[in-house]
């Protein structure tokens, strides 16, 4: 299985949207920014790991947007700002519509790689 390249594609992917979003856009800070981004990648790598390949695209992609707006939200208020669920689901949002494309590409080709062929009984 390898975890390098899939982890280097949804860092490509969620990374620049989150500075994007929350920068650009919005008044957080180029750090806290990264700190929302680095929080929300170990979570949805775990949950793209577990979720994605037993339950499959649909139910991962539905579970990125709850999560994302939920970890997004959440780092944000920590992080002391207020009124930020406008943002934490505008980012959510844009990272779903790549997180379909992402799984898409994990079931074709991380996970083929390590099915193990059932004996012909």
């Amino acid at each position: 299985m390898n975890h390098g390249k899939s982890m280097l594609i949804k860092a490509l992917l969620l990374f620049p949207v989150i500075w994007i979003v929350l920068t650009g856009f919005n008044q957080v800070t180029f750090v806290d920014a990264t700190i929302v981004a680095v929080i929300l990648y170990v979570v949805a790598y775990i949950g793209d790991m577990l979720v994605v390949r037993n339950a499959g695209n649909t139910i991962g992609t539905i579970g990125d947007l709850i999560l994302g707006t939920l970890v997004i939200w959440f780092t944000l208020v920590l992080l002391g700002y207020n009124n930020v669920m406008g943002e934490a689901i505008a980012a959510a949002l844009i990272l779903t519509a790549g997180e379909y494309f992402y799984h898409k590409w994990l079931i074709n080709n991380l996970f083929q790689e390590t099915e193990v062929p059932s004996p012909n009984v």
